[in-house]
C-alpha cells in the first residue's frame, strides 16, 4: 500500500522533498558502511550517500532491498556501522524503541543517526488522526521531533540538527506543491529558494537555511550522533603512612630514664 502511493502525485512530490535533504545530508556523512533500515523509497536516497558501501535492510523482501532481517533484530555486528538512515521506519513499526536500541548497538562510537519523520502537529499530522485508513498509508502513529529527542537522549546520543520540510497539503494532486522532481537540479534549487529565506553571505552563492513556520511542514529531518565516551584509567591510591602529632617526640632511652 505504501508503495503504491508514493507512485501517486503526492507521493512523487513527497519524495522529490525528501531527495532535496538527503542530498543536503549524506554530503556530509563518510566512513565505510551506511544502512538504511527500511524500504521507503527503494534505496533512491542512498544515491547520494558518499560512503564507500551502502545497503537497504528490511523485513519483507522489496524493490531496493538487499538484506531481510528484523529491525529490532539485526544480523550485524556491534559497533560495526557509520552511519544509519530510518526513513518513516519508526512510524509504521509496533516497537520503535527496540529499533533505536539495535541502532544504538550496531552503531560506531561517533556514528552519525539520520531520522526522517512526518510532522503530527502538521496539517498530515491533523488529516493523519482523521483518516480511518492512516495517512500516510502505513503510518501506524506519528512521532513527534520532541519525542524523539527525548528518546535519543536517553540513548547518549547529541541532537545535531532538526530541519522542517514539505510544504504542502496533504489534499489534491500535489500540484502546487513546493517541492522539485530530483531530476531536475534547477527545480529543485527553486524549491529550496521558496521554502527557505535567502540570507546573503560572502560570494553570494552560500544559503543558509532558515525554516518556515514548523507547524505547517508534512515532515522533519533529524540528524543525530552516538556519543563516544574515552575510559580512563583510575590508578590504585597509596596509602601513606600515618604522621606523628605535631610537638610530640618519639621517646628516646634517656627520657625514659
Amino acid at each position: 500500500m505504501t508503495s503504491e502511493w508514493l507512485e501517486s502525485a503526492q507521493g512523487r512530490h513527497l519524495l522529490a522533498a525528501e531527495a532535496v535533504e538527503m542530498r543536503r545530508i549524506l554530503d556530509g556523512v563518510f566512513g565505510d558502511q551506511l544502512v538504511q533500515l527500511g524500504p521507503w523509497a527503494g534505496g533512491m536516497f542512498l544515491k547520494a550517500a558518499r560512503t564507500r558501501r551502502t545497503v537497504v535492510i528490511s523485513e519483507e523482501p522489496a524493490a531496493g532491498v538487499q538484506l531481510i532481517s528484523r529491525a529490532n533484530d539485526l544480523a550485524i555486528p556491534a559497533d560495526s556501522i557509520d552511519a544509519v538512515l530510518l526513513a518513516h521506519i519508526l512510524e509504521s513499526h509496533g516497537d520503535p524503541h527496540a529499533i533505536l536500541r539495535e541502532v544504538d548497538r550496531i552503531l560506531r562510537p561517533d556514528g552519525q543517526l539520520i531520522v526522517a519523520g512526518f510532522n503530527p502537529h502538521g496539517t498530515w499530522g491533523f488529516r493523519h488522526m482523521l483518516s480511518r485508513g492512516r495517512f500516510p498509508p502505513g503510518m501506524a502513529s506519528l512521532i513527534s521531533d520532541r519525542r524523539l529527542k527525548d528518546w535519543l537522549r536517553l540513548l547518549n546520543f547529541s541532537i545535531q540538527d532538526t530541519c522542517f520540510y514539505h510544504f504542502q497539503l496533504p489534499m489534491g494532486s500535489g500540484r502546487l506543491s513546493w517541492s522539485a522532481p530530483m531530476a531536475d537540479d534547477s527545480r529543485a534549487k527553486a524549491w529550496m529558494k521558496a521554502s527557505y529565506r535567502k540570507l546573503l553571505p560572502v560570494g553570494g552563492n552560500v544559503w543558509q537555511r532558515k525554516p518556515l513556520w514548523p507547524p505547517l511542514a508534512a515532515c522533519y529531518v533529524m540528524t543525530a550522533r552516538k556519543e563516544m565516551y574515552t575510559s580512563t584509567m583510575i590508578r590504585p591510591v597509596r596509602r601513606r603512612r600515618r604522621r606523628l602529632v605535631a610537638g610530640l617526640v618519639n621517646p628516646t632511652t634517656r627520657n625514659a630514664a
